[in-house]
């Protein structure tokens, strides 16, 4: 019954997290697309659950509905790692104006940061190599101020873009695809204690920073290997890659200073690759009323 709930829980997260970022940016169902998708991902991650739910709930199974003891799982993670942004160039929009507009902040440096997340997945029994998993994730990494060299640079403005410390704070929803093969194998694990595996698929990620927040689509991959300690614990080491395109920081004041003149704050926009490593811990049962 406790992975029922922790199912529920993790569909609650999703839903939450789209519902929370609707109300701030304003809900426009024909125009915004990372929000429909989010929404329709966690809608759909909680129909499949409720369904498994009740297709192996006790009542059901006393009807003679079956229990499938193949290869396949069902598992439960936490996670915790280092988070890694590139450095990278931010471009001035033209709403900055005739001074600052289509100009570059060079080089902005992030630094390193602690990320959390959880994950919950499902190995099929008719092929038991292919998975699929959804996943969240959290990580804040802070921005130094006095940075970003103004390139070309504005006669008697600053040199640097960033007056003062930022930050980047990340929540990533995503959905995996998995694939992964088993070795050291015995009567206990017969797929495999050891399991190198690896996966791809969209993601739906939300950066906080001091003075607006974005939400972008992103594509992410990963690759990892487990160990299975014992038939229900793993232990497992993993690295993770995502990328979003085109992110909008919104309201940005050039070097924090409102006296420059009426233009010089708009819009940087920049990609974002994110580099994830990390170790957890997993649960694997075969349903969800016990094994």
């Amino acid at each position: 019954m406790r992975q029922c709930l922790a199912i529920i829980v993790i569909c609650l997260v999703l839903i939450t997290l789209g519902a929370g970022d609707s109300a701030r940016a304003g809900f426009q169902p024909s125009l915004d697309l990372p929000n429909i998708v989010g929404w329709s991902a966690a809608f759909m991650a909680l129909s499949i659950a409720a369904n498994y739910m009740y297709k192996n709930s006790p009542s059901e199974r006393t009807k003679g509905y079956p229990e499938n003891l193949g290869l396949g799982e069902w598992y439960l993670a936490g996670y915790t790692g280092l988070s890694y942004l590139p450095p990278a160039d931010w471009a001035m929009s033209q709403d900055f104006g005739s001074n600052y507009g289509l100009r570059t902040a060079k080089n902005v440096v992030y630094q390193p940061g602690i990320l959390g997340g959880i994950k919950f997945g499902r190995y099929f029994d008719s092929y038991p190599w292919f998975g699929v998993e959804v996943e969240t994730t959290f990580s804040r990494n802070n921005i130094r101020g006095n940075q970003g060299r103004i390139s070309p640079p504005v006669p008697g403005g600053p040199a640097n873009a960033l007056g003062g410390a930022d930050w980047f704070m990340i929540w990533d929803t995503q959905i995996n695809l998995l694939a992964r093969c088993g070795f050291l194998k015995d009567k206990e694990i017969p797929f495999g204690r050891l399991q190198p595996y690896m996966g791809i698929g969209p993601g739906f990620e939300v950066i906080y920073a001091r003075k607006d927040s974005a939400k972008n689509l992103a594509i992410e991959a990963q690759a990892g290997v487990r160990y299975m300690c014992t038939q229900n614990i793993g232990i497992f080491v993993e690295y993770k890659f995502s990328y979003q395109f085109d992110v909008e920081y919104a309201n940005f004041l050039i070097a924090k200073r409102s006296d420059l003149g009426p233009q010089n704050g708009g819009t940087m926009v920049f990609d974002v690759p994110h580099h994830r490593f990390i170790v957890g811990v997993s649960y694997h049962f075969k349903n969800l009323y016990g094994n």
